[in-house]
Protein backbone atom coordinates (compact mmCIF):
# COMPACT_ATOMS: atom_id res chain seq x y z
CA UNK A 1 0.00 0.00 0.00
CA UNK A 2 1.06 3.30 -1.14
CA UNK A 3 1.86 5.98 1.77
CA UNK A 4 -1.08 7.93 2.43
CA UNK A 5 -1.80 11.29 4.09
CA UNK A 6 -5.07 13.04 4.88
CA UNK A 7 -4.97 16.72 5.06
CA UNK A 8 -5.48 19.56 7.08
CA UNK A 9 -2.81 22.39 5.59
CA UNK A 10 -1.74 24.85 8.82
CA UNK A 11 0.42 27.18 9.35
CA UNK A 12 1.20 26.77 13.03
CA UNK A 13 0.99 22.60 12.91
CA UNK A 14 3.09 20.98 15.20
CA UNK A 15 4.73 18.26 13.73
CA UNK A 16 4.81 14.49 15.58
CA UNK A 17 6.74 11.92 14.82
CA UNK A 18 6.61 7.58 15.97
CA UNK A 19 6.84 4.88 15.06
CA UNK A 20 5.08 1.15 15.72
CA UNK A 21 4.82 -2.73 14.74
CA UNK A 22 1.80 -4.44 14.43
CA UNK A 23 1.91 -5.08 18.49
CA UNK A 24 1.56 -1.61 18.66
CA UNK A 25 -1.24 -0.97 16.11
CA UNK A 26 -4.44 -0.70 18.76
CA UNK A 27 -2.37 1.96 21.34
CA UNK A 28 -1.67 4.42 18.53
CA UNK A 29 -5.20 4.91 18.23
CA UNK A 30 -5.08 6.40 21.76
CA UNK A 31 -1.89 8.03 21.44
CA UNK A 32 -3.23 9.71 18.21
CA UNK A 33 -6.39 10.75 19.51
CA UNK A 34 -5.33 12.09 23.11
CA UNK A 35 -2.24 14.05 20.92
CA UNK A 36 -5.09 15.29 19.13
CA UNK A 37 -7.76 16.07 21.96
CA UNK A 38 -5.55 18.22 24.18
CA UNK A 39 -4.03 19.93 21.11
CA UNK A 40 -4.26 23.82 21.02
CA UNK A 41 -3.21 24.02 17.09
CA UNK A 42 -3.43 21.16 14.26
CA UNK A 43 -1.15 17.96 14.69
CA UNK A 44 0.52 16.60 11.62
CA UNK A 45 1.85 13.07 12.52
CA UNK A 46 4.55 10.91 10.54
CA UNK A 47 4.18 7.21 11.75
CA UNK A 48 7.30 4.97 10.79
CA UNK A 49 7.25 1.41 10.27
CA UNK A 50 10.65 -1.15 10.05
CA UNK A 51 9.90 -2.80 6.95
CA UNK A 52 7.87 -6.02 7.39
CA UNK A 53 6.75 -5.38 11.07
CA UNK A 54 3.35 -3.68 10.06
CA UNK A 55 0.81 -5.44 8.16
CA UNK A 56 -0.75 -3.90 5.29
CA UNK A 57 -4.03 -4.79 6.55
CA UNK A 58 -3.08 -3.11 9.69
CA UNK A 59 -1.24 -0.27 8.18
CA UNK A 60 -5.18 -0.21 6.26
CA UNK A 61 -7.48 -0.11 8.80
CA UNK A 62 -5.38 2.28 11.12
CA UNK A 63 -5.51 4.97 7.75
CA UNK A 64 -9.00 4.81 8.15
CA UNK A 65 -9.85 4.84 11.60
CA UNK A 66 -7.00 7.90 11.82
CA UNK A 67 -8.64 9.55 8.83
CA UNK A 68 -12.08 9.08 11.13
CA UNK A 69 -10.15 10.65 14.24
CA UNK A 70 -9.36 13.82 11.93
CA UNK A 71 -5.22 13.32 11.91
CA UNK A 72 -3.44 14.59 9.90
CA UNK A 73 -1.28 11.79 8.56
CA UNK A 74 1.58 9.93 6.76
CA UNK A 75 2.60 6.17 7.31
CA UNK A 76 6.62 6.15 6.33
CA UNK A 77 8.18 2.82 5.49
CA UNK A 78 11.35 2.36 6.84
CA UNK A 79 14.27 -0.37 5.82
CA UNK A 80 15.22 -3.15 8.61
CA UNK A 81 18.40 -2.96 9.76
CA UNK A 82 19.90 -6.19 11.28
CA UNK A 83 21.66 -4.35 13.87
CA UNK A 84 18.32 -2.82 14.80
CA UNK A 85 17.74 -5.41 17.96
CA UNK A 86 15.18 -6.65 20.36
CA UNK A 87 15.95 -5.78 23.82
CA UNK A 88 13.23 -7.32 26.32
CA UNK A 89 10.19 -5.42 25.79
CA UNK A 90 12.11 -3.17 23.87
CA UNK A 91 11.40 -3.78 20.15
CA UNK A 92 13.76 -3.44 17.11
CA UNK A 93 10.83 -0.03 16.10
CA UNK A 94 12.76 2.07 19.02
CA UNK A 95 14.95 2.54 16.22
CA UNK A 96 13.35 3.90 13.51
CA UNK A 97 13.74 7.81 15.69
CA UNK A 98 16.81 7.81 14.33
CA UNK A 99 15.94 7.38 10.71
CA UNK A 100 13.50 9.35 11.30
CA UNK A 101 15.50 12.14 12.44
CA UNK A 102 17.51 12.15 9.64
CA UNK A 103 15.18 12.29 7.60
CA UNK A 104 12.95 14.93 8.83
CA UNK A 105 15.17 18.15 9.36
CA UNK A 106 12.37 20.42 10.07
CA UNK A 107 11.55 21.07 13.88
CA UNK A 108 9.71 17.78 15.14
CA UNK A 109 9.03 16.07 18.34
CA UNK A 110 9.48 12.49 18.54
CA UNK A 111 6.91 10.63 21.21
CA UNK A 112 7.08 6.87 21.57
CA UNK A 113 3.66 5.36 20.91
CA UNK A 114 3.35 4.08 24.67
CA UNK A 115 2.40 7.73 26.10
CA UNK A 116 -0.88 10.16 25.91
CA UNK A 117 -0.22 13.87 25.55
CA UNK A 118 -2.54 15.95 27.65
CA UNK A 119 -3.30 19.60 28.05
CA UNK A 120 0.01 21.63 27.19
CA UNK A 121 2.52 19.03 25.40
CA UNK A 122 1.86 21.26 22.09
CA UNK A 123 4.46 23.94 23.72
CA UNK A 124 7.38 21.72 23.67
CA UNK A 125 8.83 23.33 20.52
CA UNK A 126 7.94 26.86 22.17
CA UNK A 127 9.50 26.42 25.41
CA UNK A 128 12.97 24.35 23.54
CA UNK A 129 13.13 27.73 21.62
CA UNK A 130 12.52 26.44 18.64
CA UNK A 131 15.07 27.23 15.43
CA UNK A 132 16.70 30.05 17.48
CA UNK A 133 18.32 27.90 19.93
CA UNK A 134 22.10 26.44 19.83
CA UNK A 135 21.31 22.99 20.65
CA UNK A 136 20.49 20.24 18.58
CA UNK A 137 18.51 18.39 20.29
CA UNK A 138 15.89 18.73 23.64
CA UNK A 139 14.91 16.21 25.99
CA UNK A 140 12.88 16.35 29.30
CA UNK A 141 14.64 17.00 32.48
CA UNK A 142 14.75 14.91 35.07
CA UNK A 143 12.44 15.99 37.93
CA UNK A 144 15.71 15.59 40.33
CA UNK A 145 17.86 17.65 38.13
CA UNK A 146 20.23 15.09 37.39
CA UNK A 147 20.35 16.48 33.87
CA UNK A 148 22.26 19.58 35.34
CA UNK A 149 25.20 17.34 35.25
CA UNK A 150 27.49 16.48 32.45
CA UNK A 151 27.16 13.33 30.69
CA UNK A 152 23.99 12.19 32.83
CA UNK A 153 21.56 10.10 30.89
CA UNK A 154 18.29 11.02 29.70
CA UNK A 155 15.15 9.07 28.61
CA UNK A 156 14.57 9.03 24.88
CA UNK A 157 10.86 8.61 24.82
CA UNK A 158 10.48 12.21 23.90
CA UNK A 159 12.66 13.94 21.61
CA UNK A 160 12.27 17.71 20.44
CA UNK A 161 14.31 18.39 17.40
CA UNK A 162 14.81 21.85 16.12
CA UNK A 163 15.66 22.48 12.60
CA UNK A 164 19.22 21.56 11.28
CA UNK A 165 20.94 18.52 10.24
CA UNK A 166 21.32 15.43 12.96
CA UNK A 167 24.65 13.74 13.51
CA UNK A 168 26.06 10.50 12.08
CA UNK A 169 24.85 7.49 14.05
CA UNK A 170 25.27 4.49 12.10
CA UNK A 171 28.96 4.09 12.50
CA UNK A 172 28.73 4.41 16.73
CA UNK A 173 26.47 1.72 16.08
CA UNK A 174 28.69 -0.67 14.66
CA UNK A 175 31.64 0.19 17.03
CA UNK A 176 29.11 0.16 20.41
CA UNK A 177 29.18 -3.00 23.04
CA UNK A 178 25.95 -4.23 23.30
CA UNK A 179 24.30 -2.79 26.39
CA UNK A 180 21.23 -3.12 28.17
CA UNK A 181 19.33 -0.21 26.36
CA UNK A 182 21.17 0.19 23.21
CA UNK A 183 19.13 2.88 21.63
CA UNK A 184 18.92 4.87 24.41
CA UNK A 185 22.58 4.84 24.85
CA UNK A 186 23.71 5.75 22.21
CA UNK A 187 21.11 8.64 21.93
CA UNK A 188 23.21 9.68 24.75
CA UNK A 189 26.55 9.16 23.33
CA UNK A 190 25.75 11.14 20.24
CA UNK A 191 24.25 14.16 21.67
CA UNK A 192 24.92 14.52 25.47
CA UNK A 193 27.12 17.25 25.27
CA UNK A 194 24.52 19.65 22.85
CA UNK A 195 21.67 19.13 25.03
CA UNK A 196 18.88 21.46 26.14
CA UNK A 197 16.19 20.58 28.59
CA UNK A 198 12.69 21.28 28.49
CA UNK A 199 10.32 20.82 31.91
CA UNK A 200 10.38 17.31 33.20
CA UNK A 201 6.54 17.75 32.84
CA UNK A 202 7.06 17.08 29.10
CA UNK A 203 8.52 13.20 29.51
CA UNK A 204 6.72 12.40 33.16
CA UNK A 205 7.28 8.19 33.28
CA UNK A 206 4.69 6.15 34.82
CA UNK A 207 6.37 3.74 36.94
CA UNK A 208 7.75 7.20 39.05
CA UNK A 209 4.24 8.00 39.98
CA UNK A 210 1.81 5.66 42.41
CA UNK A 211 -1.05 8.19 42.77
CA UNK A 212 -1.44 11.49 39.92
CA UNK A 213 -2.71 13.14 43.72
CA UNK A 214 0.99 12.81 45.01
CA UNK A 215 2.44 15.01 42.30
CA UNK A 216 1.80 19.26 42.80
CA UNK A 217 1.74 19.72 38.62
CA UNK A 218 -0.48 18.21 35.85
CA UNK A 219 1.70 16.21 33.16
CA UNK A 220 1.74 17.16 29.56
CA UNK A 221 3.21 13.89 28.44
CA UNK A 222 2.70 11.08 30.71
CA UNK A 223 5.15 7.68 29.25
CA UNK A 224 4.13 4.03 29.68
CA UNK A 225 8.19 2.90 30.00
CA UNK A 226 8.75 -0.81 30.90
CA UNK A 227 7.37 -3.98 30.11
CA UNK A 228 3.72 -3.67 31.27
CA UNK A 229 1.37 -1.16 29.75
CA UNK A 230 -2.44 0.07 30.82
CA UNK A 231 -3.94 -1.56 27.53
CA UNK A 232 -3.17 -5.22 28.91
CA UNK A 233 -5.10 -4.78 32.35
CA UNK A 234 -8.34 -6.45 31.60
CA UNK A 235 -11.27 -4.21 32.21
CA UNK A 236 -13.00 -5.51 34.89
CA UNK A 237 -9.69 -4.15 37.10
CA UNK A 238 -9.68 -0.86 35.65
CA UNK A 239 -12.15 0.49 38.60
CA UNK A 240 -9.14 0.37 40.85
CA UNK A 241 -6.25 2.32 39.17
CA UNK A 242 -9.49 5.29 38.78
CA UNK A 243 -9.81 5.29 42.20
CA UNK A 244 -6.33 5.18 42.80
CA UNK A 245 -5.56 7.95 39.93
CA UNK A 246 -2.97 6.49 38.91
CA UNK A 247 -1.02 7.12 36.04
CA UNK A 248 -2.67 4.55 33.92
CA UNK A 249 -6.27 6.01 34.42
CA UNK A 250 -5.70 8.93 31.81
CA UNK A 251 -4.78 6.44 29.20
CA UNK A 252 -8.42 4.40 29.99
CA UNK A 253 -9.82 8.06 30.12
CA UNK A 254 -8.20 8.92 26.53
CA UNK A 255 -9.10 4.68 25.42
CA UNK A 256 -12.67 5.54 26.25
CA UNK A 257 -12.85 8.70 24.33
CA UNK A 258 -11.39 7.11 21.30
CA UNK A 259 -13.84 4.40 21.49
CA UNK A 260 -16.75 6.58 21.45
CA UNK A 261 -15.66 8.11 18.11
CA UNK A 262 -14.98 5.38 16.55
CA UNK A 263 -17.68 2.59 18.00
CA UNK A 264 -20.38 3.22 15.06
CA UNK A 265 -17.85 3.36 12.34
CA UNK A 266 -17.25 -0.21 9.74
CA UNK A 267 -13.80 -0.71 11.39
CA UNK A 268 -15.91 -1.72 15.14
CA UNK A 269 -14.89 -5.25 14.63
CA UNK A 270 -11.45 -4.91 13.59
CA UNK A 271 -10.80 -2.62 16.65
CA UNK A 272 -12.16 -4.55 19.46
CA UNK A 273 -10.33 -7.03 18.06
CA UNK A 274 -7.13 -5.19 18.14
CA UNK A 275 -8.36 -4.48 21.94
CA UNK A 276 -8.36 -7.78 22.91
CA UNK A 277 -5.28 -8.42 21.20
CA UNK A 278 -3.77 -5.88 22.90
CA UNK A 279 -4.62 -7.54 26.43
CA UNK A 280 -4.15 -11.00 25.69
CA UNK A 281 -0.46 -12.48 26.79
CA UNK A 282 2.32 -13.18 23.91
CA UNK A 283 3.80 -15.69 26.54
CA UNK A 284 5.12 -16.56 30.29
CA UNK A 285 7.02 -13.48 31.81
CA UNK A 286 9.30 -15.24 33.96
CA UNK A 287 12.33 -12.51 34.21
CA UNK A 288 12.47 -10.46 36.96
CA UNK A 289 12.30 -6.74 35.56
CA UNK A 290 8.67 -8.12 34.67
CA UNK A 291 6.84 -8.57 37.86
CA UNK A 292 4.29 -6.22 36.47
CA UNK A 293 3.74 -8.25 33.65
CA UNK A 294 3.13 -11.31 35.33
CA UNK A 295 0.54 -9.84 37.06
CA UNK A 296 -1.44 -8.93 33.88
CA UNK A 297 -0.59 -11.83 32.77
CA UNK A 298 -2.56 -13.86 35.67
CA UNK A 299 -5.09 -11.30 35.54
CA UNK A 300 -6.37 -12.14 31.82
CA UNK A 301 -5.85 -15.51 31.94
CA UNK A 302 -7.75 -16.53 34.90
CA UNK A 303 -10.49 -13.66 34.24
CA UNK A 304 -12.84 -13.16 37.13
CA UNK A 305 -11.01 -15.38 39.77
CA UNK A 306 -8.80 -12.92 39.34
CA UNK A 307 -10.21 -10.53 41.91
CA UNK A 308 -8.56 -13.19 44.20
CA UNK A 309 -4.78 -13.00 42.77
CA UNK A 310 -5.63 -8.94 43.75
CA UNK A 311 -6.74 -9.60 46.90
CA UNK A 312 -3.95 -11.92 47.73
CA UNK A 313 -1.32 -10.00 46.04
CA UNK A 314 -2.41 -6.58 47.70
CA UNK A 315 0.69 -7.47 50.41
CA UNK A 316 3.42 -7.47 47.77
CA UNK A 317 2.23 -4.50 45.98
CA UNK A 318 5.49 -2.68 46.86
CA UNK A 319 7.19 -5.22 44.60
CA UNK A 320 5.59 -4.04 41.96
CA UNK A 321 6.47 -0.80 40.00
CA UNK A 322 4.51 1.71 41.15
CA UNK A 323 1.71 3.60 39.28
CA UNK A 324 1.93 0.20 36.97
CA UNK A 325 -0.76 -2.46 38.35
CA UNK A 326 -4.00 -2.38 40.34
CA UNK A 327 -2.69 -3.10 43.35
CA UNK A 328 -4.11 -0.06 45.14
Amino acid sequence: MSNKRSTHGASSEIHVVGAIDDNMAYPLLGWAFALIQSARRPVRFTIGFLSGTLSADNREKLHLCLTHLGANHLFHELPFDPRFIAQGHISPTTFAKFLLAEETLEPHVWIDADAVGLSGWDSILDDSGGQNSPSELFVAARAEGSLEKPGAAFNAGVLAWPAGERRAWSDRLDTMDIVETQEQQLFNELYGDVLGTVSSTYNVLSYRVDSLQEIGHQPRILHFAGPHKPWQLPGRYRVLCQRHACPWSLWFSAEALMLSKLESGPLRAWILNQKRAAIRPSGLPLDRASRGKLLLWCLSIFGPAGWLIVILAKPFAARIPSGTHPLH
